[in-house]
């Protein structure tokens, strides 16, 4: 246990490598989408307000809790649209031509060829 580093009490097992790189790249995509449906659900909103198809801004107007509905209207927009980006983005990512990372990197005999047998040594005891 001498190779943990410990600030604060905790005990830290994370390369210093990857605590300076920062969020990992799924977590990154996945923020960066989820503030792209946000922005969308808001502009969605204002749209929604400006245009008025359903007759709701005289409703939000004349009940004297206006700040909270318009509130209320934007968090529930931006949070369904952003899960709503979010979830898409994760289920449909893009194209990489990355290998995997992590493993030995070993040769991998393709699944055509047929199996060889390979014969154990036995064991002498002395």
């Amino acid at each position: 246990m001498a190779d943990l580093e410990t600030a604060g009490g905790a005990p830290s097992r994370a390369p210093a490598k990857l605590r300076a790189k920062g969020l990992d790249p799924l977590v990154r995509y996945m923020i960066f989408h989820w503030v792209l449906g946000a922005l969308g659900g808001a502009l969605c909103t204002t749209a929604f307000l400006v245009f008025d198809p359903c007759g709701i801004w005289p409703l939000i107007h004349d009940s004297g809790m206006g700040v909270p509905a318009i509130f209320l209207l934007y968090i529930g927009f931006m949070t369904s649209f952003g899960g709503l980006v979010c979830a898409a983005a994760v289920m449909f990512p893009p194209d990489d031509d990355e290998p995997p990372r992590g493993g030995l990197r070993g040769n991998v005999m393709p699944m055509n060829w047929a199996p060889r047998l390979a014969y154990a040594r036995s064991a002498r005891r002395a």
